[in-house]
């Protein structure tokens, strides 16, 4: 009889949860989360929560002004936030067409061909004076 194990995701980094939490709160209050309240959403304390945060800009994850209160930044995050929600909505991103775990075909092939128009020149038009020239 074989033995039944449960493959459970891997546990997320305290300093994965940290970034996770003062993006979330940069994108909801348009501003930094300030230490307390960064240690108190992790159930940690307030040296612990400075520690993460030292790390997280030592390894740029995010950056920080020196000297600043409520002055930490993550890098390229609203920019991440606008493509995941125009991609949500079915847009096709210019990253999208360089990745390259999937190919996406490109619209030209499947335009629809444009009509090919003759020169006629002036004489076959109806203009009798004109001299046709060839």
């Amino acid at each position: 009889m074989g033995a039944y194990s449960e493959v459970l995701p891997a546990k997320t980094s305290r300093k994965q949860q940290a970034l996770d939490y003062i993006s979330e709160y940069i994108l909801e209050h348009g501003r930094s989360p300030a230490m307390g309240e960064i240690a108190l959403a992790l159930g940690v304390s307030d040296t612990r929560a400075k520690a993460l945060v030292k790390k997280l800009a030592f390894e740029k994850m995010i950056e920080r002004a020196a000297g600043a209160q409520r002055a930490i930044t993550v890098p390229g995050l609203l920019e991440r936030q606008l493509l995941d929600r125009m991609r949500s909505m079915g847009v096709v991103v210019n990253d999208d067409f360089r990745r390259g775990d999937r190919v996406l075909p490109l619209p030209q092939g499947h335009l629809p061909l444009v009509a090919i128009l003759e020169h006629v020149p002036d004489v076959d038009a109806g203009d009798l004076h004109a001299t046709p020239t060839y």
